[in-house]
């Protein structure tokens, strides 16, 4: 299959939507660390690009994104450090693997163990074409962590599996599906923000403890009582949902589940094993419980069957 216009035929190749700044000032696209695997896959015909890149311990610094973007971990970090726009370095801890991201961000970050994600960026002109642009910047700024929907996550999802199998349906699927991403997000964007509860700090940590206790037994009393919440059980679940959308049972279930997830599709556990490891009582109860919340049992998940190397790092697919 043809090369695509942003493949550089090797690790050194350019990152789609990420800049650095030359020795003359002047902005370039930033190519990443030799260390990095990284998978370019795209079409000439395509206004989407997808970067599947694998990357151990690194810092990336003084980065600004030139264009839209989702960023979907496929294994999250457990301890990531931003910084963004001049401000200081701050420890993020994600409570969902969707990120969004628009054009304008100034960002440097670092982490300490091997993640792995996957970017879907759209071509500017594209955008201006179809009408899909934002109009500006959302409220907040570029980034937006901590994207929770589930029907935006499987579309992004989709429009991966879509490149990885090659673009069967040649490149107007995979514009459908990132139209149908963007106009989404933007819908999420619209609605009411909720506002911010006088316990919103208390339940921050009852998110931070079930990050670290969720392959553990969990009560919400247990949550409770680490964060050190003044009300009732009965209280504590409302402000929970209030400041999360979820109740901490939800809450957990869709933590214990991503995670197992994640250790079967990279191939790193059978099921029995991923449930038992992420805090399922049983594989029968994490199989009914997984066919619930996807549609497919996870014996049907696969890992990757051509995982790539260093040298192989951009090939483009599409037709």
């Amino acid at each position: 299959m043809p090369m695509g216009p942003d493949d550089g035929g090797g690790s050194h190749c350019v990152m789609s939507g990420v800049s650095t700044m030359a020795a003359d000032g002047s902005l370039v696209r930033w190519k990443p660390p030799p260390k990095w695997k990284r998978r370019s896959i795209t079409s000439s015909l395509s206004p989407v690009t997808i970067d599947h890149c694998v990357a151990g311990e690194s810092e990336i610094v003084d980065l600004e994104t030139t264009g839209t973007m989702f960023a979907l971990y496929l294994r999250e970090p457990t301890t990531l450090e931003l910084r963004t726009n001049g401000n200081p370095w701050a420890h993020k801890r994600l409570r969902t693997p969707l990120i969004y991201v628009q054009a304008g961000l100034s960002f440097s970050s670092r982490w300490s163990q091997e993640l792995e994600w996957v970017t879907v960026y759209f071509k500017p002109s594209w955008l201006a074409r179809s009408g899909l642009e934002t109009g500006g910047q959302f409220a907040t700024g570029p980034l937006r962590l901590d994207v929770s929907d589930d029907l935006l996550m499987q579309i992004v999802r989709s429009i991966h599996e879509d490149a990885l199998a090659g673009m069967p349906l040649g490149p107007m699927y995979a514009e459908a599906l990132g139209a149908a991403a963007l106009r989404r997000m933007a819908y999420l964007e619209s609605r009411p923000r909720a506002k911010v509860y006088a316990h919103t700090p208390i339940m921050q940590r009852a998110v931070e403890y079930i990050h670290e206790q969720f392959r553990e037994e969990l009560s919400i009393a247990m949550i409770a009582n680490a964060v050190d919440y003044p009300g009732d059980l009965y209280s504590f679940i409302r402000s929970f949902k209030k400041a999360v959308g979820m109740t901490p049972h939800q809450y957990i279930i869709e933590k214990r589940l991503q995670a197992a997830r994640n250790l079967i599709a990279q191939g790193q556990c059978d099921v029995t094993n991923a449930a038992l490891a992420c805090g399922f009582s049983t594989a029968s109860h994490f199989s009914a419980t997984f066919r619930k919340r996807w549609g497919i049992s996870p014996s049907q998940l696969k890992p990757p069957s051509t995982p790539f190397t260093r040298e192989e790092a951009t090939e483009s697919k599409g037709h």
